[in-house]
Parts: C-alpha cells; sequence; structure tokens
C-alpha cells in the first residue's frame, strides 16, 4: 500500500515566550514531510500564538476527521498574526488537502500560496503532538491560562479520534 505523504505541524517549544500580558507567543508553521522538496507555510520559524491557534486548529481538524468523504466538508485554520491561513478539505477516505493562502486587502483565488496532500490521520495527529508538547512546556513553566486550558480541553475532548 503506498503511504499517503504528509504535511507536519511544527512548534519551537524551546522559544515560547510569555508577554506581559500573560499571552503565550512562539513559532508554529506548517512543513511538507517531504525531505526532498521541504516547503514550509508561512514560513521557517514563524511568530504566532500556538496556545490560541492550536486549540482552534485540533477542534476543527477532529470535526473534519469524522465527516464523510463525499460531503465536500472543509475545515479552515487561521494563524492569530499575519494574513495567513490554511484549508483542509477531504479528498478520500483517509486522504485531505491542504490549501495555504496569504490574503492581504481583497481575497482573490490567486492568493494561493502552496497546496499540499496529506494523509489526515497523520496531519491531526501532527496537531495534537504539537498542541501536546506546547502544552508540556506551559505546565513546565507553571504558565496556566485561559488559553493554556482551552488547548487541553480541545485535546482532551478529541481524544478518541486521535493517535499518537
Amino acid at each position: 500500500m503506498r503511504r499517503l505523504p504528509s504535511v507536519d505541524v511544527v512548534v519551537d517549544t524551546a522559544a515560547l515566550v510569555q508577554k506581559e500580558s500573560g499571552t503565550i507567543a512562539g513559532p508554529i508553521w506548517l512543513r511538507d514531510g517531504d525531505a526532498d522538496v521541504q516547503a514550509d507555510f508561512p514560513e521557517v520559524g514563524w511568530v504566532d500564538l500556538p496556545l490560541a491557534v492550536l486549540a482552534s486548529w485540533v477542534q476543527e481538524l477532529q470535526r473534519l476527521s469524522r465527516t464523510l468523504p463525499s460531503s465536500g466538508a472543509e475545515a479552515i485554520c487561521r494563524f492569530r498574526d499575519g494574513p495567513y491561513y490554511f484549508t483542509v478539505r477531504v479528498e478520500s477516505a483517509g486522504g485531505w488537502v491542504v490549501r495555504c493562502f496569504e490574503t492581504r486587502e481583497h481575497p482573490a483565488p490567486d492568493d494561493l500560496v502552496r497546496e499540499w496532500k496529506t494523509g489526515s490521520s497523520a496531519f491531526l495527529a501532527s496537531a495534537v503532538r504539537a498542541g501536546r508538547a506546547v502544552l508540556s512546556q506551559c505546565d513546565a513553566r507553571s504558565w496556566w491560562s485561559r488559553e493554556t486550558e482551552a488547548l487541553r480541553r480541545s485535546l482532551e475532548s478529541g481524544s478518541q479520534y486521535t493517535a499518537g
């Protein structure tokens, strides 16, 4: 059986910082799992709000994982900082298409920056692993907030659907 390509959610937990407001910021981005191509979105080391981003993405991806391939269902996952977002569409049983966009003032179809195919379970598991890694770092540093609890709830609510 042919292995599906993978797209990974990458976080650099060592670079997480807590701002004066209590908000946690740090590097988070998507990476094509193909070592020959190794493309990133929005870019390597993109700094955003990983707790809020991951809580939202994990919920959307968990919802999408429970839909039928023929439904045409799609998840919209946004970065909190900058004009970046990506959509995830069910392409086949076990297969998703990730389309990455950069939208400035007026969204247009040519705002598509990158498109990848990925295995649905691998991509969801990657988001869950990233969420767990961020929470582990926050717990180790005693950084607890509504954001950490929201991410924790997102991860726990979908634990019966995810591996990893």
